[in-house]
């Protein structure tokens, strides 16, 4: 496979200026600035505004079009004999279906249709939605008919335990939408959803932490599962400095959650990813598409939920830190529209971005440092707790959508396995 760097505004899929670049090596890391052609004026006008540190990256597309992104680790356990399809359930004592952005479904929506296929059996299965639940802004007073529509579509999907967590669509499009209404809005709809059981977390607009137990331990393997639910947009937003919703002290409301958890096997859930490969970590379009679209967030207050604006880099800090105490199982998240595991490092076992929910809005995504799988396809993550002779054995399946068996499946390492 092709190495991966970290470039400011590659020139991929464009000629090459004549003069050859000027490369500045500064911390490790490589910056390009491109003197001379026409495009300089444009460009100094981004390196003002940004400075040359708007990193973008450069590698490979792994699209629909073309095989995934797979690099298999020394530390991947096989997973030979252990089930592989929607209804091979029988050793599976939990079943954590993982998918974000479901937002924008096509009617009779072959992606909601396979969650359901999957979300078995409805007594031990959950479907955890990652956040942008609703697009593009939310449930709004002015469009609730429409809104309620999606959020039903996505309800119906299955009679499992669904568990909608927001993400920043769900609090609206532009940060004078940011107040919590919306997302409350959406909060009350699913909670009054009478048909099997329901959730949201965290609730009322706060950060988080919020905790549901899936499985308690000794039901069918030694350990328990749980969810522990984060939401970033409180801290993005002027709840931020809200009595209602706390925002302070989170490390330590970290550590209070995970107290009472350390039986289980906690999956953490948010909008938001630590990693990604994606266009929201700035995978390159080309250099003058690139330059265009920086410049346009760079005047669009938006721009801190990419990965690397200065406030969503404090945000992801504040949770690494936090988490580093405590290392679950899974980080799971949405926000960049397709599918990514990456391995371990000191915040999670493994990291997971599932944010292929909506097939209108699957984009582009490459390998970076710890990638293990990529793929820019609509689709979802399926995390299996496998128990043999009552020891919990976590699985980690990648669905694609239109297939009815993983393209992908590993075990999820815990530290007795390296």
């Amino acid at each position: 496979m092709r190495g991966v760097r970290q470039v400011f505004n590659p020139a991929s899929g464009f000629p090459r200026p004549r003069r050859r670049p000027t490369v500045i090596r500064e911390n490790s890391q490589v910056w390009r600035c491109v003197p001379g052609s026409w495009l300089a004026p444009l460009l100094l006008l981004a390196v003002l505004l940004a400075g040359c540190r708007s990193g973008r990256l450069l590698g490979e597309n792994y699209d629909a079009g073309g095989d995934p992104f797979i690099r298999r680790s020394a530390w991947a356990a096989s997973t030979e004999n252990i089930a592989a399809g929607p209804a091979d359930t029988s050793r599976v004592a939990y079943r954590v279906i993982l998918v974000g952005d479901t937002g924008e479904p096509v009617e009779e929506d072959p992606t909601l249709a396979a969650i359901g296929r999957w979300a078995v059996p409805r007594d031990r299965a959950a479907v955890v939605l990652l956040g942008d639940n609703l697009y593009p802004s939310g449930l709004e007073e002015g469009d609730r008919a429409r809104g309620e529509a999606i959020l039903s579509q996505q309800l119906e999907a299955t009679a499992a335990l669904r568990i909608f967590v927001p993400g920043n669509h769900d609090w609206g499009t532009s940060p004078g939408d940011w107040t919590g209404d919306r997302v409350i809005a959406q909060q009350e709809y699913v909670l009054a959803w009478s048909e099997g059981e329901v959730d949201f977390l965290p609730r009322d607009g706060c950060p988080g932490p919020a905790v549901r137990e899936l499985l308690r331990p000794g039901d069918g393997m030694d350990r328990g599962v749980a969810v522990v639910a984060i939401d970033w947009m409180p801290w993005f937003s002027d709840l931020a400095d809200s009595s209602e919703c706390p925002t302070g002290d989170f490390e330590k409301r970290i550590d209070d959650a995970f107290a009472a958890l350390t039986d289980h096997f906690v999956i953490v859930a948010s909008h938001y990813p630590l990693r990604s490969g994606g266009a929201n970590a700035g995978m390159g379009r080309g250099l003058l598409i690139d330059t265009l679209v920086g410049i346009y967030h760079l005047v669009r207050p938006r721009s801190i939920l990419k990965l690397y604006h200065p406030r969503y880099a404090e945000s992801a800090r504040q949770v690494k830190d936090a988490l580093e105490r405590h290392r679950p199982i899974v980080y799971a998240a949405g926000h960049d529209h397709n599918l990514q595991l990456f391995e371990a490092d000191e915040n999670a076992w493994m990291h997971i971005v599932s944010g292929a929910g909506s097939a209108g809005k699957v984009e582009r995504v490459t390998a970076v440092a710890g990638t293990i799988f990529a793929h820019a396809v609509s689709g979802f993550v399926v995390l299996d707790f496998v128990s043999r002779d009552g020891e919990g054995i976590p699985v980690v399946r990648v669905v694609r959508t239109g297939r009815e068996t993983p393209v992908f499946q590993m075990r999820v390492p815990l530290q007795d396995d390296r």
